[in-house]
């Protein structure tokens, strides 16, 4: 009788995986719960870097007019000029898609832990909304991106109700991959423009500072404690700006490795795993280091 259960439970099994096309197939929530929280410190990082350029602008301002107060230069001034506040550039459209990647991990995060539920079929929607918006996104000097916004079935059309949760969250991010690789593949050139501007804005805090640092060794009232304590400030704050210029230069290697480990995941490819912990890798090497920037800014 034992054997004959044995089999009768094994029958079952065979047949709910049919049901759901493939056990093997569905994406454990292990491997949805890491890509989802490498999928929110990528977003996350990748906003703290497109903010540099903000960051930079007043940054230049204050070294300037702080080194012409001080060396008795005239016409100094407490606020940024007009030329300064002509190289901030908003990115609008950008920013709204790393918020709605980020909040479509963290529902991804939730899912694996109690189900699907209406936020992630909204943050999937959300999603798709931003992925269309980047198509006319106005960032100077960036190409023309073409492409529509996803929408989603709110009511996840074609999931019965009795489908498992595994089967659900794997509908959804099957659904939402098409807005997943457009944003992977186009967010790179999106964002050129941006680094390209931050590139040169870097080179000139650099500059700034190294005019200050120069006006401190020549007053003989700093002694060399003080004018060392002025160089290693000088020294984080020009490394810092410099990584998260080259996060924004290299912002295609997470995107390439997001769109890769989102894809094995919606396809339930065999090697889903090991995409999903390559791109958690090094979404967990960029918060890391962004954070540690941060500390060193005193963030």
């Amino acid at each position: 009788m034992v054997n004959g259960v044995k089999g009768y439970s094994a029958w079952l099994i065979a047949s709910a995986c049919i049901f759901v096309s493939s056990c093997a197939n569905l994406p454990p929530g292990d491997q949805v719960k890491a890509f989802g929280d490498a999928a929110s410190k990528s977003a996350s990082s990748m906003e703290e870097a497109l903010t540099t350029n903000r960051m930079l602008a007043v940054r230049i301002s204050q070294e300037r007019e702080g080194l012409a107060y001080m060396t008795g230069s005239p016409g100094y001034q407490l606020r940024l000029n007009d030329y300064d506040k002509k190289l901030i550039v908003t990115a609008p459209a950008q920013l709204e898609v790393l918020s709605a990647l980020d909040a479509y991990a963290r529902a991804l995060v939730q899912a694996g832990d109690q189900g699907v539920g209406t936020q992630l079929v909204d943050a999937a929607n959300k999603l798709g909304a931003a992925a269309g918006q980047l198509a006319g996104a106005a960032v100077p000097g960036a190409a023309p991106i073409s492409g529509p916004a996803i929408k989603l079935a709110g009511n996840l059309a074609g999931l019965a109700l009795q489908d498992a949760y595994a089967t659900k969250i794997q509908g959804i991010i099957r659904k939402a991959d098409p807005a997943v690789q457009f944003i992977a593949k186009n967010m790179p050139d999106s964002l050129n423009s941006v680094a390209l501007l931050v590139h040169a804005q870097v080179e000139d805090y650099e500059v700034d500072r190294l005019l200050v640092l120069d006006a401190l060794r020549r007053d003989g009232r700093v002694n060399r404690l003080q004018r060392y304590k002025e160089y290693l400030a000088a020294r984080a704050d020009v490394d810092s700006t410099v990584t998260l210029q080259e996060t924004l230069e290299n912002s295609g290697n997470i995107f390439s490795k997001l769109a890769a480990a989102h894809k094995a995941l919606a396809e339930g490819s065999p090697d889903a795993s090991a995409r999903v912990q390559a791109f958690a890798a090094v979404a967990t090497d960029l918060a890391a280091l962004v954070k540690a920037l941060k500390t060193t800014q005193g963030g």
